[in-house]
């Protein structure tokens, strides 16, 4: 994809009225789906993941803005959603409570990062660690 910014984070959301993304347990904001991004134990902890390609890690990334999946990339980047944008944050803005892994299935095309919990930890402290990343995010513009 021509103007690609190259290797990274990157996640697409709605941006909200500040600027940054919005928060909140759905595909296209910033936020963990219990259940499905990650799954707390019976006690309500999470751990950091194996990062295994069939496992709930966390919270989904690409390294690539092309490897973002069509429903979430905006338009003017060649996806079909048009509310969102594409966002990237480092890897040394995610904090001591997180940790990013590829969790790429095995001969995938598209690759594939998640962002968990780099220790056990309680379930709300895990998700507000994530959202705690809200300022760190960079939103990236198409040329």
């Amino acid at each position: 994809m021509a103007d690609d910014p190259g290797e990274g984070i990157y996640r697409a959301m709605v941006e909200d009225d500040d600027g940054m993304p919005k928060l909140g347990p759905v595909a296209i904001k910033l936020g963990i789906r219990r259940g499905k991004d990650i799954v707390p134990d019976a006690a309500g902890r999470v751990h950091r993941p194996a990062f295994r390609h069939d496992e709930a890690n966390g919270l989904s990334c690409v390294p690539t803005i092309p490897e973002l999946p069509q429903f979430s990339l905006p338009v003017e980047w060649g996806g079909t959603n048009r509310k969102t944008s594409v966002w990237k944050i480092e890897t040394s803005d995610l904090g001591l409570n997180l940790v990013a892994g590829d969790d790429t299935a095995p001969g995938a095309t598209d690759r594939h990062i998640s962002i968990g919990p780099s220790g056990t930890m309680p379930y709300d402290e895990y998700v507000r660690a994530i959202e705690a990343t809200r300022p760190k995010w960079r939103k990236i513009t198409k040329p």
